[in-house]
């Protein structure tokens, strides 16, 4: 399958020479990987709508860690259920910058408050692949998707965005989903307010610390979601009381 990418060199020389006020016309740099058929791009223009439907939302901007995390969480949703594409296209992270400089421009600066210059040239993953905000929203959903239930997004409104960038995108242990879906639950238990955590910031990097060592004696893609929770619950006993 062949498909549009943007690499790191060309999209560089684009983002310098757009602040530089001598903008080169990005769809020149675009190339094309693979073989065969080119992908369906139907999903780029469902996508555009409904992120646009969401981003009208919060007609006043993204002023609040709270209404940001609110915008990324319905994004997440929006943006795993419509980049359907196969998971080799899903891991090059060149088609991820094809995706945010190309047609989410307007969306990627908007989320970093519309700077005067223009917003660093990682939030579309250049030098950065995990701070591309449309793939980084698209592996918050990956991580917690709960194909059980019957909204299998339900744990995307959960957490806050520190937590999936620091002890889940970060951390070896988040590639099993059952840990990852295992830890949101347990730091984020509150259906009411799902963003409200259960451990404080001490204590919770401390917890992170005893997994992310755990990682080297335990293959926990072999557990299920209940025997991760057992795990989180042994290794916090050991986790001292928040000063």
């Amino acid at each position: 399958m062949r498909y549009p990418i943007l690499t790191t060199t060309d999209a560089s020389i684009f983002f310098i020479n757009k602040r530089a006020g001598t903008p080169v016309e990005l769809d020149r740099l675009v190339k094309t990987r693979g073989e065969g058929p080119e992908i369906c791009q139907k999903f780029v223009n469902e996508l555009v709508a409904e992120l646009a439907s969401i981003k009208s939302r919060f007609p006043e901007g993204l002023k609040s860690a709270k209404s940001a995390n609110a915008f990324e969480a319905l994004a997440a949703r929006t943006i795993h259920s419509r980049v359907a594409v196969g998971v080799d296209i899903l891991a090059d992270p060149d088609f991820w910058l094809w995706l945010a400089a190309v047609h989410f421009s307007d969306i990627v600066e908007w989320r970093y408050g519309n700077p005067k210059g223009g917003t660093g040239a990682a939030n579309y993953g250049v030098g950065a692949r995990s701070e591309n905000l449309l793939y980084r929203l698209w592996l918050r959903a990956e991580l917690v998707l709960d194909e059980e239930a019957t909204d299998r997004y339900h744990l995307c409104d959960h957490g806050q965005i520190d937590f999936y960038r620091s002890h889940l995108f970060r951390q070896g242990y988040a590639n099993a989903r059952n840990f990852a879906r295992a830890l949101i639950r347990f730091q984020y238990p509150d259906k009411a307010d799902a963003t409200q955590p259960f451990l404080k910031v001490d204590q919770i990097r401390e917890l992170v610390k005893r997994l992310r060592r755990l990682r080297t004696n335990l293959f926990m893609e072999i557990l299920d979601e209940v025997e991760c929770r057992k795990v989180i619950d042994e290794e916090i006993d050991r986790v001292p009381e928040a000063a």
